[in-house]
């Protein structure tokens, strides 16, 4: 007789042959133990599959699945999601790792606490590995609701705390998500944006909680670490994506404020990527001449100017 595990762990995987073994074994070795771990690799052209094989081989709760095309990480995560078993999904990246009580703990609050999603910190990692430092962290225990966590994905309010829209410190129930019908685009970048936008929004608890950290590898060749067209295409196509749901499924009114808070803090974080990753000013210049022909022909200006922070943008320009 199987049991279900009450975990599922899904891990996308595209070339990242130098880093895969650590993640693995972050996760293999984690003390919470009753889990499945479900590894895709996305038509890797490395040793990543061959890595993959053999911890499939050593260890009896990993299955592996191979793309025969890549597929980008927001639709290997959906299959990652219809294959799972648990009760309650985790995300990780092949090149990231976590903390070793990282799953023991948020399964400990999110169950506690009858939560939707239970959050945590994040630790950016650079490539020494032992050089850290905290982008987020929680410092005590904290069950909100989800319009409560969607005011804070979204800075929507100006509160003293935040939840990021990376989805890889967090975990979900399960039935929560596949109920509402939650799922990634197929953008190559910002889903995580997608999901989370609609994963605090349908949500009745999240929890936030301390003392554990997700730790994020910066790749500089990553496709969030390269500035580009695509990205600022990924960006904007993601918001409108948004939006659509949002119409169509009658919310637009009610959560206009969020929505809008939601594209100030897509935007910012589009053009401070820019600014440290593109330094030629004239292709700047291009860059800003392109996203505000996007913005001009896909939103309304009055409603941007009613529902952006002016007090925000003026601070990101320097204006005060």
């Amino acid at each position: 007789m199987n049991i279900k595990p009450e975990l599922s762990i899904i891990v996308p995987v595209y070339n990242v042959q130098n880093h895969l073994e650590l993640c693995l074994d972050s996760i293999i070795n984690q003390s919470f133990k009753n889990r499945e771990i479900i590894i895709i690799d996305d038509a890797s052209t490395d040793n990543s599959a061959k890595i993959i094989h053999e911890y499939e081989k050593c260890f009896p709760e990993v299955s592996a699945y191979f793309m025969t095309k890549n597929m980008g990480v927001g639709d290997i995560r959906n299959l990652g999601i219809k294959y799972a078993n648990g009760a309650y999904i985790g995300f990780v990246d092949g090149d990231d790792w976590l903390d070793n009580d990282f799953y023991y703990n948020l399964m400990s609050y999110i169950k506690n606490d009858n939560s939707d999603i239970a959050t945590c910190g994040i630790k950016d990692e650079f490539n020494n590995f032992i050089s850290g430092h905290i982008r987020y962290k929680y410092e005590i225990h904290n069950c909100i609701n989800g319009k409560y966590a969607l005011k804070l994905l979204t800075k929507s309010e100006n509160f003293n705390s935040f939840i990021t829209p990376i989805v890889n410190n967090k975990i979900y129930n399960r039935t929560f998500i596949v109920d509402n019908k939650i799922k990634f685009n197929s953008n190559r970048s910002f889903q995580d944006d997608f999901f989370s936008f609609f994963a605090c929004l349908h949500a009745k608890r999240v929890s936030l909680v301390p003392d554990t950290y997700y730790h994020y590898y910066q790749r500089l060749d990553s496709v969030t670490h390269v500035f580009s067209k695509n990205l600022i295409d990924n960006c904007f196509d993601t918001l409108i994506q948004i939006r659509t749901v949002l119409e169509e499924d009658n919310l637009m009114d009610y959560y206009i404020k969020e929505y809008y808070s939601f594209v100030e803090r897509c935007i910012k974080s589009l053009l401070s990527m820019m600014l440290h990753k593109e330094a030629d000013s004239c292709i700047q210049k291009k860059y800003l001449k392109y996203i505000f022909e996007i913005i001009a022909h896909n939103f309304n200006i009055h409603f941007l100017i009613d529902y952006l922070d002016t007090n925000r943008i003026f601070d990101f320009w320097g204006v005060r």
